[in-house]
């Protein structure tokens, strides 16, 4: 009996459920927004914040939920195995 080891080909796939998000966040008390998808809605939240609290440092941070998946294995491309 052999062992046969070999690469395996993966690719990431962005979830187009989700898509892109923003979080505006305060640097002088680390408090943040709910998640949007709304840029403009995050920066929004900022603007409010220093209403409330006069601080004055933001973050804006986008991301994006994605996964990984095998694109080289038989059940994703049906192709035979080697």
């Amino acid at each position: 009996m052999r062992a046969r080891e070999r690469f395996l080909e993966w690719t990431l796939r962005a979830d187009p459920k989700v898509g892109l998000r923003h979080v505006g966040k305060c640097m002088i008390c680390w408090e943040s927004c709910v998640d949007t998808p709304s840029a403009d809605k995050a920066r929004d939240w900022c603007l409010t914040h220093v209403g409330a609290t006069g601080h004055t440092g933001f973050r804006l941070s986008a991301f994006e939920f994605f996964d990984a998946v095998l694109t080289d294995h038989p059940s994703v491309n049906g192709t035979p195995p080697t």
